[in-house]
């Protein structure tokens, strides 16, 4: 029995969706999952799907275009309140003076991602073709530390956080490009724009991955799109469910005049807080984190799908996870994707090949660990800005912290599983019930490290967890 109907698997509904007809209702209750999931834009969103998806000849095409049409009119990812603040900062002015220089900065960047990107296809023996990934990461690196040391001023500090800040948002969309540019057959510089946060949106974590992810799941007949709309459609309808759950749990936790949980983030300053309250608000920090994550990547993915793609979800029934590293692929793919690409394989690969158990772990203690310091450093550049290099980088060290433990979770996993049959349903129900609980123990504790905040030292977070098993200190 299944909350959500599989409305993919009735032949006489994806028979109707491959008629004219079919196709119009589809995008109407497209158009009606997206108003109410709160999609802002979603008559737009609806008409821009519609349009790549019924047109498949110039499918990738009218991706791009989109991307085009979101960037000029709503580039909302663009963190335009911090290029404000450092205009401000720099003496300089804030008012269509910055959107141009603005735009003009990120016209260049492109450009200049154009070039390199050609450079890979065309000189395959040089260090960008060999290691491009390395090489963006290594330049956008040396410019956040000389941003976060050097003393500028004036229109060169403006010049150099701009850059700094419309690069940031699309560093991983840069890297899933020039990663298929050194592929045999990459897509052409036009249709790797549609690529850079596309028009079914996103984050920081590209998510559908890039151009080359994006021709292999591309749908090639009707039949095909007509059953991947369907599957669009049970994920707004889940994603509606979700929200409606993810209201109920903030209203009844929260507020006072029910529950009154604080909020984690306002449990942990409060030095006695007592136990029973401490521990509720950790497990509805996790659960709140899920489910918002949950609704995020499925409207995502909702939209990837509806447009032809068939994209698989971002988060997939974790709590059947028997695991840390299951749990891990199942709570955010992409991610665990990205760091996998850009971190996992380069390491397991090249290094330690001898040795297979340790070629695993030092993989994935570079993935979970250091990959994911290194995405979350880059995109916080805000905290560079605000407390120079050397502050930003020691408040980093919670963070730090967490993936240190994340990672050798993850790596402790894998090497128990490894050699060995994968849990399933042949396990006593008792079993997989105390192996999903230790998993979810395990996440849920270690969420009280996961805080973005650079102003609090590894003290206090280790004190609110040591007060959690009633250890005095």
């Amino acid at each position: 029995m299944k909350i959500v109907p599989q409305l993919d698997t009735y032949p006489r509904l994806v028979s109707f969706g491959q008629t004219t007809l079919g196709k119009v209702a589809l995008t109407g209750v497209f158009a009606v999952g997206l108003f109410v999931n709160h999609m802002d834009s979603w008559i737009e969103m609806t008409v821009a799907v519609a349009l790549v998806a019924y047109f498949p000849a110039r499918r990738r095409l009218l991706v791009s275009v989109a991307a085009l049409y979101l960037l000029l009119f709503h580039s909302t990812w663009l963190n335009w309140e911090f290029l404000r603040n450092a205009a401000k900062a720099a003496g300089q002015r804030t008012d269509w003076t910055l959107t141009v220089l603005v735009s003009g900065i990120l016209a260049a960047v492109f450009c200049l991602l154009a070039a390199v990107f050609q450079s890979v296809r065309t000189r395959r023996a040089s260090l960008a073709a060999k290691r491009p990934v390395l090489c963006l990461m290594a330049g956008y690196a040396a410019l956040l530390a000389a941003a976060g040391l050097l003393r500028l001023g004036g229109m060169m500090r403006l010049l150099v956080w701009v850059v700094i800040a419309v690069t940031g948002p699309y560093l991983w969309y840069f890297a899933y490009g020039l990663k298929d540019a050194s592929a045999r057959t990459p897509d052409g510089v036009m249709l790797q724009f549609g690529t850079m946060w596309p028009l079914w949106g996103g984050t920081s974590v590209p998510h559908a991955k890039g151009a080359a992810n994006l021709r292999r799941i591309e749908t090639r007949n009707s039949q095909d799109l007509s059953i991947i709309q369907l599957k669009a459609i049970k994920l707004l309808i889940w994603a509606c469910l979700l929200q409606v759950s993810l209201g109920a749990l903030r209203v009844f936790v929260y507020q006072e005049r029910f529950l009154g949980v604080p909020e984690l983030v306002v449990a942990l300053h409060r030095a006695a807080v007592p136990v029973q309250v401490a521990w509720a608000s950790v497990i509805a920090h996790f659960a709140e984190t899920l489910l918002a994550l949950t609704v995020t990547g499925n409207i995502i993915i909702a939209c990837c799908r509806m447009a032809g793609f068939y994209a698989l979800r971002n988060t997939y029934r974790p709590l059947e996870a028997r695991t840390v590293a299951e749990f891990w692929n199942r709570y955010y793919y992409y991610f665990k994707e990205l760091l996998v690409d850009f971190f996992f394989f380069p390491v397991f690969t090249r290094h330690f090949k001898q040795y297979r158990r340790l070629r695993m772990f030092a993989a994935t203690m570079t993935a979970a660990t250091l990959g994911n310091m290194l995405y979350h450093f880059f995109r916080d550049y805000q905290d560079v800005s605000q407390m120079g290099l050397w502050r930003a980088l020691a408040g980093f060290r919670v963070y730090a912290f967490y993936a240190t433990a994340l990672g050798l979770g993850i790596g402790v996993s894998q090497l128990r599983s490894h050699g060995k049959e994968r849990s399933g349903s042949d396990m006593q129900w008792w079993r997989r019930a105390l192996a999903t609980a230790g998993v979810l123990s395990f996440f849920c504790l270690l969420e009280v490290f996961d805080q973005e905040g650079r102003s609090y030292g590894l003290g206090m977070y280790l004190r609110f967890f040591l007060r959690l098993f009633l250890i005095p200190v």
